[in-house]
């Protein structure tokens, strides 16, 4: 690489004593190779370096490359008494390829020593890339205009020369002099060990006025480098222009964007099921994955999906057609006397997902159910919100998804309290963007649409606004209609839209609208996939996995005990207009009223919580057949009902409609569900009514008596 096309250039030019005269001890090179392992080799002296956390050798600009982790990767070199060379000048370089912008400034190569001896030569979290060298004890910088390009590899170079005090700092991007920086007075060079690709100590995340909690993090630079150099004295410009040109690096992209994944594209048979979703190397050998670590629901008529993955620590994820992420979040507190050191404890913060868990409840032909469990915790000790002082518990919640074929859902959300003196945040509108996506990309400027049981609707626009300058978004104000507001659909860029439908009673909503964003909608990328101590911040480009919030609804419990609180709400994705949604919605909050024949069976009502009819049969009761009477009407119309038969058995059912016989296929699905117990029956409909019509469930091939 570099290292070679300099010594062949050198040999060509120079004579033998003069080629040798270049060899100071100060002089290293890292052509890197993957046989070195965990102790690279300098090419120039023979000594080993160290590598630590994880790693990996590539294809670089020729031979291998060192990949980092943008964690935990570091690469150390033992302190070389060269001071007095590195006094009167020296020359930096390396080959990068940038995976992300660091979250802050990270290192190439670092010898320095609290900012008053030695030199820096690394990238900030907007792309720029410096030199610092210590002068008089003070820090001087010289910094690129030009951000670099990510996934491409640049050659970066930086030189520092001095003669009788004056002195002046260059630096070079793909063999062009960017900058130069005259400077006065004496180097103080740094006593310390060389440290590339990692910072010497945590930083605040950049903007780091911006960043929620105030903790500094410890990260790495996320890419490659290869052929890292440091020459005890300045390359001048030729020569590193030549030494560019000769490398010949590979053109284009050279590290490929990561999709948050969601499984297989496209529809699928209908049903939940796990799986061990992937993201990217360096990200997955950072965790701790397990075979059937996520859970997918697929549907055969539409092709999204429902993922609950562990990069997004199982919060739950509508995708869809065209890739494009949402999630209606999660229980939330951030009241300073709630949350320890007053954070943001939520499942979001959970980045390990010590806490975080999701499992299969049931899965058949007619409906999906999920439980997802986690606790409200904060980012950096994984300490609870509202912990009781005697049991030490802190506040949980049970998340219960039943989805059904049509695409929809009716989330239950019980909260675990120890107390009902807080305030929970129960639902936030996210949508999520994969990696070089910025929110421009994923939601359209009339983004959210709001309605209410009356048909009154209102749309909330969005305006552009400069691209690169931190600053509040140019949103809606507030929230001016319609009254009591309990059906959003956000306008996202694809064909299936996100839609909420909660209780019109005590319902209101309001516009996220109030943080500083770098885009033209609120977006941070500290969650998903990040694995930094942070609940806020701000994307500085769109270069990882982020997310936007849009708005928050409210409404009224659905249920309350002593020790717990319960929310509903109906979401999905639609293709229908929110007009169109007003029949689905009456379906759930106002269900037709239905009644039971005969001593058989019973009815239980309709529960809300699971989006079904629900009939209890009797346990002495023989395989008679199950007759309901459903009055349907426009005001409470029928809506893909569901019907639920406790303790049916294993005997299969034959449905009749009007009395008129129903086939089993896409418009009529069955399932069976085992309990430790008993055996229930779950029948799902594709059909709307508005006029009332009977549904007879008839035994047939019942299981013999043993």
């Amino acid at each position: 690489m570099l290292r070679r096309y300099l010594l062949v250039l050198f040999c060509c030019l120079l004579p033998a004593r003069a080629l040798l005269a270049q060899n100071h001890a100060v002089d290293a090179q890292w052509p890197f190779a993957a046989g070195q392992g965990a102790a690279p080799l300098d090419a120039m002296h023979g000594e080993r370096a160290t590598l630590q956390g994880e790693y990996a050798y590539v294809p670089g600009v020729q031979g291998d490359a060192l990949r980092f982790d943008g964690y935990t990767t570091s690469m150390t070199v033992p302190y070389r008494d060269a001071d007095a060379q590195i006094r009167n000048g020296f020359t930096v370089e390396a080959w990068v390829a940038l995976n992300t912008y660091p979250w802050n400034w990270v290192p190439v190569i670092d010898q320095e020593q609290d900012r008053q001896q030695g030199f820096f030569f690394g990238i900030d979290a907007l792309g720029h890339f410096a030199l610092d060298v210590a002068i008089n004890g003070q820090w001087q910088t010289l910094t690129s205009a030009a951000t670099l390009p990510l996934k491409k590899w640049v050659h970066l170079a930086g030189t520092f020369q001095t003669r009788n005090g004056r002195g002046e700092l260059k630096i070079f991007l793909d063999g062009k002099c960017v900058g130069q920086l005259a400077v006065h007075g004496v180097m103080l060079p740094a006593q310390t060990d060389l440290l590339i690709g990692r910072v010497r100590e945590a930083m605040l995340p950049f903007p780091e006025a911006a960043a929620k909690p105030q903790y500094p993090i410890w990260y790495s630079l996320d890419g490659m480098l290869d052929d890292v150099a440091l020459h005890g004295r300045p390359l001048t410009a030729d020569e590193i222009a030549v030494a560019y040109a000769g490398a010949r690096a590979p053109a284009g992209e050279v590290l490929p964007w990561p999709t948050m994944p969601s499984g297989p594209a496209g529809p699928g048979r209908f049903g939940a099921y796990y799986a061990t979703l992937h993201y990217q190397d360096t990200w997955d050998r950072l965790r701790r994955l397990g075979p059937s670590s996520d859970v997918v629901v697929r549907f055969d008529e539409s092709p999204v999906r429902l993922v609950f993955w562990q990069g997004a620590n199982y919060i739950p994820a509508w995708v869809t057609e065209n890739g494009k992420w949402y999630t209606d979040e999660f229980t939330e507190t951030y009241v300073r006397t709630g949350c320890p050191d007053g954070g943001d404890c939520e499942p979001m913060s959970d980045k390990q997902s010590r806490y975080s868990r999701v499992n299969i409840v049931e899965s058949n032909a007619a409906r999906a159910v999920i439980h997802w469990r986690y606790a409200l915790s904060e980012v950096e000790r994984y300490h609870g919100a509202w912990a009781d002082p005697l049991t030490g518990w802190f506040q949980w919640t049970d998340e219960y998804w039943t989805v059904y074929p049509d695409g929809i859902a009716v989330r239950k959300q019980v909260v675990h309290n120890t107390a009902h003196t807080q305030a929970n945040e129960w639902q936030e509108t996210i949508v999520l963007h994969q990696p070089g996506s910025r929110p421009e990309d994923d939601i359209n400027w009339s983004a959210i649409t709001l309605e209410n049981m009356q048909g009154h609707s209102q749309t909330y626009t969005w305006r552009p606004r400069p691209a690169g300058v931190l600053g509040l978004p140019d949103g809606p104000p507030a929230v001016t209609g319609p009254p009591d507001p309990n059906i959003q659909l956000v306008n996202m860029k694809s064909q299936w839209k996100p839609f909420q439908i909660v209780s019109p009673e005590g319902a209101s909503a309001d516009i996220y609208n109030n943080e500083l964003t770098y885009f033209s909608f609120e977006c941070w990328n500290h969650w998903p996939v990040a694995q930094i101590a942070s609940s806020d911040r701000p994307c500085v480009a769109a270069d990882r996995a982020s997310h936007s919030s849009l708005s928050h609804l409210h409404w009224k419990l659905y249920a309350k005990t002593e020790n717990t609180e319960t929310k509903i709400l109906m979401d999905g994705l639609t293709r229908k207009s929110p007009a169109e949604l007003l029949p689905l919605a009456k379906s759930w909050l106002s269900p037709p009223p239905f009644q039971v024949e005969g001593t058989a069976y019973k009815s239980d009502g309709y529960d809300a919580t699971q989006r079904d009819y629900v009939v209890t049969r009797a346990q002495a009761a023989g395989h008679s057949p199950l007759r309901i009477a459903v009055n349907a009407s426009p005001s409470s119309p029928l809506f893909d009902p569901a019907l639920l038969v406790k303790n049916w058995g294993e005997a299969e059912v034959q449905v009749q409609i009007d009395g008129r016989p129903a086939a089993q296929g896409k418009d009529l699905r069955i399932g069976h569900i085992e309990h430790l117990d008993r055996t229930d029956l779950i029948v799902w409909m594709r059909r709307e009514e508005t006029a009332p019509l009977q549904i007879e469930l008839l035994p047939k091939n019942q299981p013999k008596a043993q």
